[in-house]
């Protein structure tokens, strides 16, 4: 979209759509998603946008808002990427532009618009083929609408470890002074934490944090429930928003992961991401030949530069 124009509709649907330089992945593990999500509720109640839509893929990301004026839009989208980037180029321990500067955007003006934006961004994870319903996919908060922990058992603070009560109340106390999560706090808070204690805190933390307007959303169908029915069967179309598509299922990135996982020395994708450009080169053919993912697809996992 460089060069172009940049349309903006007062009160109306916009679709955001921002992707990496050289589509490097954003999103490995549970602590990138929470940075993200709760700078980026923090940033939109704090510039008043309000959320339709958020879906965090891997190597990209959608939103839908409505927000009062261009500039505020712009300011919005700004300030959480840069923010984003530097906490996240920080852990990784990289330098450098990390998102493309120029963010696409559409208004969507018209109820059929607005239902097929939001039916694209809630398939997305769909049509990457991660889940088969998009509802599934915890990175798309749709199924928070009406549930507090879907991923998780119900949290139970009487019968609760000492350590998992500690931290819903430090995430409550930092969600009231309006302060999103840092990489050190949620790696200090889970270090001795059971898997089943990090799902529950990873509920209750979305839950505390989220600023996606349901209501709103579904407003736009009879209910909620049409509104699932709708997204099931249709997975929308977006024009206006230039898109790169990359074929292929985001599945091999969960695959890529665990194969690190089994390799001696390389268990950590903070110390992978850290390897000289070489030594990566070297660990790019060991997961070609394990798990058979795509140069490109290793080259976005890795941080390589990819020509074709």
């Amino acid at each position: 979209m460089k060069g172009r124009y940049r349309v903006f509709k007062v009160g109306e649907l916009h679709h955001i759509y921002q992707r990496t330089v050289n589509g490097y992945l954003i999103f490995y593990s549970g602590r990138d998603f929470l940075v993200f999500f709760s700078l980026f509720c923090t940033l939109a109640r704090q510039h008043g946008i309000q959320v339709l839509g958020l879906c965090l893929m891997y190597d990209h990301i959608h939103v839908l808002v409505v927000a009062p004026s261009k500039d505020t839009l712009s300011a919005f989208v700004r300030d959480y990427t840069c923010r984003f980037s530097h906490r996240r180029n920080v852990h990784y321990q990289r330098k450098g532009q990390f998102f493309q500067h120029r963010f696409g955007s559409a208004a969507k003006v018209g109820d059929k618009k607005v239902r097929t934006a939001i039916s694209y961004l809630y398939n997305n994870p769909v049509e990457k083929k991660i889940c088969a319903y998009p509802e599934e996919f915890q990175w798309c908060f749709l199924a928070y609408a009406h549930d507090s922990h879907p991923y998780s058992e119900p949290l139970k603070l009487n019968t609760a470890s000492r350590q998992l009560r500690r931290a819903v109340n430090e995430v409550k106390a930092l969600r009231a002074s309006t302060i999103p999560l840092t990489y050190e706090f949620i790696e200090r808070v889970t270090h001795q934490m059971s898997i089943k204690e990090i799902r529950q805190l990873t509920d209750f933390i979305i839950t505390q944090y989220n600023c996606i307007d349901y209501s709103k959303l579904s407003s736009y169908y009879d209910n909620f429930q049409m509104m699932l029915l709708a997204i099931h069967s249709n997975t929308g179309s977006e024009y206006q928003v230039k898109e790169i598509i990359v074929p292929g299922s985001d599945a091999i990135y969960h695959r890529l992961s665990a194969t690190l996982r089994t390799i001696k020395g390389y268990s950590d994708i903070t110390k992978v991401l850290a390897l000289p450009e070489q030594e990566k080169l070297q660990l790019a053919w060991i997961l070609s030949a394990e798990t058979g993912a795509s140069p490109h697809e290793i080259a976005k996992f890795l941080h390589l530069p990819f020509t074709q």
